[in-house]
């Protein structure tokens, strides 16, 4: 291979572990693995190419037609096809959907789904991804990298085996509402050669710059700056930053920068997506403390989260959230700002603020008294009493908590 393409698969699910058939990558689930009678559930697939040229992705199904034992009864299930063939451009990663439909009179039991896949390309195929990779990242506090276009930019690692028959189990519980679906599958393309283009471009701007971009992402070039974008941005959807939650905010900020600049190849995973941003939308690449604080701050936001939330388990030595939970609060939160969108309180103390509490005595700004940041941090929350009642009340001892540990 002369050039070897992103791993987009890495970036839409943790597999380490994928699998191939073929010319194509794969990982597939079922979008519930429980349904009551009636009711529907989905194939879910995501496919990459791993060659230089087009190539038809075939699809095999076999669903029950009946139930086991010796009272064997009609299962009631659908599918649209029993084959389904996907063409896929060269390089492309995408996600496959085929529904599986119950019937209101299918029998509960498990069902096992039998299938069959190949990658067949086009004439004159060269491969252009590996079949494993120990990727750039290094070792990190991250326990989660999914979404944070890691794997797409400096890899995080997988290996593959061969494997083109499989089989899926779900479960039917009995009784439920019908639920009449398309039962059509659908593709959809989350990458193509086009998107290589302009990360290829920015790869190789950032790596040309790399000298002239780390002076102004030191904590003390950077700090500012993302002080007052945050309070911008979190005005925007609502929260008017108290004093010590605007410094929390810039110091997980500011952490997380200053943690993905310590080497080249993490500089590379911060950066490229931005810079990629940046082109998307005409703008200038000439000012790196403006591009990573304001065209970069959602990017920067959510590595934050995923780095506070790292943070919080290491200094609770427990994982009380599950990853998907972890990543629908970042997708809350990044949205959010995004789209200036109201954002509850509790969600800028968990995890951000808990972070930032967690690095303020780690990064001390020139003229500050870390100990005077912690308690005008501790104020604010106490002057948002009302704001952590309810649902929200947990997760307000829990900030109370690990601000009395540092």
């Amino acid at each position: 291979m002369e050039i070897e393409y992103p791993d987009i698969l890495g970036e839409v699910t943790p597999a380490g572990q994928r699998y191939e058939a073929g010319a194509v990558q794969y990982v597939c689930s079922l979008s519930r693995e429980t349904v009551a009678s009636g009711e529907a559930t989905e194939l879910v697939f995501f496919l990459q190419s791993v060659v230089n040229v087009p190539m038809d992705v075939t699809l095999k199904l076999n669903v029950p037609v009946r139930t086991g034992g010796l009272r064997s009864r009609p299962s009631g299930i659908e599918v649209g096809e029993a084959e389904t063939t996907v063409p896929m451009k060269p390089a492309e990663m995408g996600e496959l959907r085929i529904p599986i439909q119950t019937s209101v009179e299918t029998p509960p039991a498990t069902y096992e789904i039998k299938l069959e896949l190949m990658g067949t390309p086009k004439a004159g195929a060269n491969r252009l991804r590996a079949q494993q990779s120990q990727g750039r990242l290094g070792e990190t506090i991250l326990r989660d990298t999914v979404g944070l276009s890691l794997a797409s930019t400096i890899g995080v690692g997988f290996t593959t085996k061969s494997r083109n028959k499989f089989s899926l189990k779900f479960d039917v519980t009995g009784e439920g509402n019908a639920q009449q679906i398309d039962l059509a599958p659908s593709f959809t393309s989350v990458w193509t050669m086009g998107d290589w283009d302009v990360q290829h471009r920015a790869a190789r701007e950032v790596n040309e710059r790399r000298a002239h971009i780390a002076p102004h992402l030191t904590p003390e070039a950077i700090y500012v700056p993302v002080l007052d974008a945050s309070r911008e941005r979190f005005a925007d959807v609502g929260i008017v930053l108290h004093v010590g939650e605007a410094v929390s905010v810039a110091k997980i900020l500011t952490h997380t920068i200053r943690y993905f600049t310590r080497n080249a190849d993490l500089q590379d995973g911060l950066l490229i997506p931005i810079y990629m941003q940046a082109y998307l939308h005409n703008l200038p690449t000439d000012n790196a403390t403006w591009l990573v604080s304001e065209v970069g701050y959602s990017r920067t936001m959510r590595l934050a989260i995923a780095l506070s939330f790292a943070l919080v388990e290491s200094a609770l030595k427990e994982r009380p959230w599950l990853l998907e939970e972890q990543r629908a609060l970042a997708d809350l939160v990044v949205g959010n700002l995004d789209s200036s969108l109201p954002l509850p309180i509790e969600f800028l103390y968990l995890p951000l603020l808990m972070g930032g509490a967690l690095v303020m005595r780690d990064l001390v700004m020139e003229g500050e008294d870390p100990r005077q940041s912690l308690q005008m941090l501790a104020q604010a929350k106490r002057e948002r009493a009302e704001d952590f009642t309810g649902e929200a009340a947990e997760t307000g001892e829990l900030f109370d908590s690990l601000l009395a540990r540092v």
